[in-house]
């Protein structure tokens, strides 16, 4: 696996909390005139202090964000990494963003601009905005309704005031949990390993190697007598099933059942990603762990690389075994195949012969 691949998945990059939002107003701006009024008033000057986030939307629990250890988290999946993007852009549109346009402050007109309070008993879910809030701070909360009629912007409404403004931008604020997540696990394609073998807890054992050293085509091993592999391109799935991979949901690691699977997952550099598989009644689930494979010389030291790769592989591990990932259909398939999946049907063989 490339150096910067790895750096990539154990997210060892620092993450640089402050926006660096550019916030000076244009020349010849005038604070007095309403169109160039902070959307979002007294943000600006504390946007990257902010450590905690409240979203409420109509229909939902509220979601809480925090802001631990150089990262944004999603208390409500038990402190898992948030999508650091979508944070920033939200905290960027609200501290830069403009009261563009003053619209009413006629409350007959809040069901139809989507500016209702979501905690509002006469909310419901085509009425009302999501809200949101800034705990253990007096800044006000914001409540973001319909896009506007030009595209581009929102209508908008302090908490508690009767104003609704028209943004001079877009705000995205997800309204569940779930969209709040950094989504990607790994990506991983299958020109990076050397080997996958499947066990399952029958005892049954699923091998695939690729077809040389630079080979993107990968062999079925151990076929048995008088039966057909299936062609290359039915294999190479299984070998790219941490390609790309992100999940459903996600919990934290507790125990896995006596029959769960494991796949493991080689990378050319001797890296092991063991994946262990199960499913329940919300649907296939996937732990892993990840280990370097080294030799240390007769001394025991290990070379620069080797060491590196070590420290690599214990990031990425301290990262993902913590957790249980819920899987898309097609990538629990495919680290979990039978050996009679990747073989030709015996069917079509008989009518070959």
């Amino acid at each position: 696996m490339n150096r910067s691949m790895f750096i990539g998945l154990a997210a060892l990059t620092v993450v640089v909390m402050a926006l660096a939002i550019l916030l000076a107003r244009p020349d010849g701006a005038d604070p007095d005139v309403p169109g160039s009024a902070e959307l979002l008033p007294g943000l600006k000057d504390r946007v990257n202090d902010i450590e905690t986030l409240e979203v409420i939307a109509f229909g939902e629990a509220p979601i809480r964000l925090i802001r631990s250890d150089e990262r944004w988290r999603v208390v409500n999946k038990q402190d898992y990494e948030a999508d650091f993007a979508l944070v920033h852009d939200l905290l960027r549109a609200l501290a830069a963003g403009e009261r563009a346009d003053e619209r009413t402050s006629n409350a007959d007109w809040y069901p139809r601009l989507a500016v209702v309070d979501p905690s509002d008993e006469a909310a419901d879910a085509d009425t009302a905005g999501v809200k949101v809030a800034f705990p253990d701070t007096d800044l006000p909360a914001l409540i973001i309704g319909r896009p506007g009629p030009a595209g581009e912007s929102r209508f908008v409404r302090e908490a508690g005031e009767a104003q609704v403004w028209l943004s001079d931008r877009e705000i995205n604020v997800p309204a569940t949990a779930l969209d709040w997540l950094e989504r990607s696990v790994m990506d991983i394609p299958g020109s990076e390993l050397s080997e996958v073998t499947i066990r399952h807890a029958d005892g049954e054992v699923v091998q695939l190697r690729p077809a040389g050293e630079t080979s993107s085509q990968w062999v079925l091993m151990n076929v048995p007598d008088g039966r057909e592999a299936e062609p290359a391109w039915r294999l190479n799935p299984v070998a790219n099933a941490l390609a790309n991979l992100e999940f459903e949901d996600v919990r934290r690691h507790e125990q896995t059942p006596e029959d769960a699977s494991a796949a493991l997952f080689v990378t050319r550099d001797g890296l092991n990603f063991v994946a262990t598989l199960f499913e329940d009644e919300e649907g296939g689930w996937v732990h892993f762990s990840v280990s370097a494979e080294m030799q240390a010389s007769p001394d025991e030291s290990l070379s620069d690389d080797e060491a590196s790769a070590s420290a690599d592989a214990a990031a990425v591990d301290a990262r993902l075994s913590p957790w249980q990932f819920r899987l898309p259909s097609s990538k629990y398939q495919q680290m979990s195949r039978r050996l009679e999946d990747l073989l030709v049907d015996l069917e079509d063989e008989e009518d070959e012969a």
